[in-house]
This record gives C-alpha cells, structure tokens and sequence, in this order.
C-alpha cells in the first residue's frame, strides 16, 4: 500500500506536525509512505528525517504521474497559514481526510477572501446551509462576519463530501458528520499519544531548574494564551484561591497573545488588576521538551476551551498520560473521557466557582490528586496509544481501497 501523506511537520509551530511526527514511523511498518508538506519547509525532526522522503506539495502532481499512489492521507486543520494548498488537492486528489478541526469555517474564510473567490464560498455555504448560508455569504462579500458564523456553520462538508474516507478523533465529531449525512464514510480513531517514561521527571529537580520554590502549588495551563483557552475565567477562580493560598503559582506555558495583537486580551493587564503579579509565570512559547518538563512539575493542570472548533485537544491526552490531575471544559467533544480520570468544569454562570472549588478539593486532598492522576494514565494506556491509533489507521485505509475497487 503506498500512500501520500500530507502535512505540516516541524519546525512548522503546529500541534498536527506533532501529531504526524508520532503517528508516521508506526505507519510506516504497514505502509509504502511519501510525505508532502508546503513549500520551503525543511524537517528538523531526525526520526523523519532518516526514514521518509519528503517533498512540497507542489510536487505531488509529476509524482502521482510518474508512480500513483494508492490513497492519500490528509492531516486537515482550521489553519490557513499550514493547510492552504490541501482544499484544492482534496477536490482533485480524493483520498482519506483526518478531521483535526471539525469547523473549518476559518479556513475557508481566509482563503477564499484572499484570493476573492467570493462566488465559489458563496456556492459552498448555499449548497451545504441552503438560503441561510447564501445570506452569510453575502455579508462575507462585503466583508461583514459574525463570530457566530464560524461555529454555526463550520463547512466541514467540504472536504469531507469529496472524500473516500474521513478519520474523526471523537464520538461526538462522528456523530455530528453522520447527522448530517449517514451515507459518508467515517471512521472514529481515538488520537494516539506517547506516554511519556515517568521515572525520567524528577519534580524537585524540574523546579530547581526552572526556579520555582518547591512548595508552590502549580497549577499550569499549556498551549497558546489565547480567549478560547478561558484565560481569563482561570485567572480571576485563581486569583481568588491564590488570596488564602499563597504559595499558590499560576504557569501559563506558551506564546502569549497580546493586546498588539488582539486588542481586547490583555492578560498582563488582568494580571495586575487581580494583584497576582507574584503568583502568576508566564513562560512564552517553549520548545516541545520543555513544555513536557512544565507539565511534568505541575500538581494540576488546567485545559478549557470555549468558543471550540471541536478538536480532540492532543495536550489534554499528553496531560493525561503523565498521570496529573486534570481541569477540562464541559463540552461534546469531551465526552469520551470519563469523569473518573478528569473534573469538567461546566460552560454556564457556575464555571469559575467550580474552578475555584476544584482548586480548593485537589489542595487539600492529596489523594483526590493521585488517583484522578493515575486514572488518567491508564486511561490513555487503554484507549489512546499511537500503536493502537497506527493499526486503526492501516485497517481503514485497507477497507476504503478495497470498497474504491469494488467500485471501479
């Protein structure tokens, strides 16, 4: 079976180089695999490096040509900057896509606005939302968009219609698409993760080393600071734990989006108006070994989400497997996770007194603390290894090239 593989890869900043870079070598030990990546893209990750031939995407035409391949594998997020060039090779080379972001309605709205393709976004949302979507479309012409369009009418149809076979990271993604249309090929392959060798973190030497005192109480939140993250719902629960815990510490691990960048999020700003300047650490964007080391230092983790594009959060499994009591928000595409292994934190009024309160329980009781832990590894030891992820992956590829040639 040989197959084209299509993704970003590092150094490109993206959770789905991540995601490839674990899932390709186990692949590889079923699969004849070329990966293709945009352009001007050089891997840094040795493991890929040795092992596969990669070429820009921009190549894939001449190379189908001269050898075909037998399918193509799509890594399909919301990201316009990795993901530009994969809506055209999805209509013309269809293949399996991985459905990373279930509402791609950002994807698209970039795309086509900056190439002006107004009437081709326009025939999408009339053809997938009818007179509603027509109307949407209209406004994007005139470059009038409500936040509500991006998840109201997500446009995950666009890549999945044309599609062989769609891959889903949660029951309630598979769910939604099959709602929407019960003839699409869909398979659900819960996300793969390494689980990391525990008895290579050592706690108190992490601290040493990133110089925080050994009897704070660290409570971290990983990937972009960014509003979807409920940045500031966590802030204002902390600063209010932190007024009778003062050894507590809030470690915010990634870029910072500032307010150059968007002007209404200024956590600095919040920051100090809570007066948590000393119990709060922001680290900036950090290399993958060091976010892992910040995890690993942590006594909870935090992990909200809202507004969500529905992806399966592949921090909330890493966070999982290194066995730490974990905060996630309420939502559908979380469902898979039992309450025995988290604490979900609802999307109502209630939202930060439940942080706080979830704060105050895992504080207090150290017990609580281990078994959400250890419930949460072997969780992931069970249902989300990459080796399990690989073998899913070769099996659905193998039944949509068998049902493709029934066809023909």
């Amino acid at each position: 079976m040989k197959l084209a593989f299509f993704s970003p890869l590092s150094p490109q900043r993206s959770g789905i180089s991540d995601y490839s870079e674990e899932l390709l070598p186990l692949l590889a030990q079923g699969a004849d695999i070329d990966l293709f990546t945009d352009e001007d893209v050089t891997p840094t990750n040795p493991a890929i490096i040795e092992r596969f031939s990669v070429f820009p995407y921009t190549q894939f035409a001449e190379r189908h040509q001269a050898a075909p391949y037998d399918l193509c594998l799509y890594q399909m997020g919301n990201n316009p900057k990795y993901h530009h060039y994969m809506d055209d090779f999805i209509q013309q080379y269809p293949g399996i896509v991985t459905l990373h972001d279930y509402a791609l309605q950002h994807f698209y709205v970039d795309i086509f606005g900056k190439a002006r393709r107004f009437d081709e976004y326009q025939e999408s949302m009339e053809r997938y939302y009818g007179h509603q979507g027509r109307i949407v479309a209209s406004y994007f012409r005139r470059r009038i968009l409500q936040d509500y369009v991006f998840y109201q009418f997500p446009l995950f149809q666009r890549v999945v219609e044309p599609s062989l076979g769609t891959i889903a990271h949660s029951n309630y993604v598979t769910h939604k698409i099959l709602r929407y249309d019960a003839s699409f090929t869909i398979k659900m392959i819960p996300m793969g993760v390494i689980p990391p060798d525990l008895n290579g973190y050592d706690k108190h030497e992490l601290r040493e080393r990133y110089h925080i005192p050994q009897d704070c109480f660290v409570v971290g939140a990983y990937g972009y600071v960014s509003p979807g993250k409920r940045i500031p719902e966590l802030l204002r629960s902390f600063a209010e734990f932190a007024r009778h815990t003062p050894e507590a510490l809030c470690v915010l691990v990634g870029h910072l989006i500032g307010p150059e960048e968007l002007p209404t999020f200024d956590m600095r700003k919040l920051i100090r108006e809570l007066g948590i300047e000393d119990n709060v650490l922001i680290t900036g964007f950090t290399p993958y070994d060091q976010f892992f080391d910040y995890i690993a230092l942590s006594d909870v983790c935090v992990n909200l989400r809202h507004p969500t594009v529905r992806a399966t959060s592949a921090n909330i499994l890493k966070i999982m497997a290194f066995a730490k009591p974990l905060l996630i928000s309420d939502l559908g595409e979380n469902l898979d996770f039992p309450k025995t292994s988290c604490i979900k934190i609802p999307l109502d009024d209630s939202e930060e007194e439940c942080l706080l309160q979830a704060f105050q329980k895992l504080y207090q009781d150290t017990e609580c603390r281990k078994n959400l832990g250890d419930n949460a590894r072997t969780y992931v030891e069970h249902h989300h290894t990459v080796e399990q992820a690989a073998e899913q992956y070769l099996a659905f590829c193998s039944n949509v090239l068998e049902k493709k040639s029934r066809s023909v």
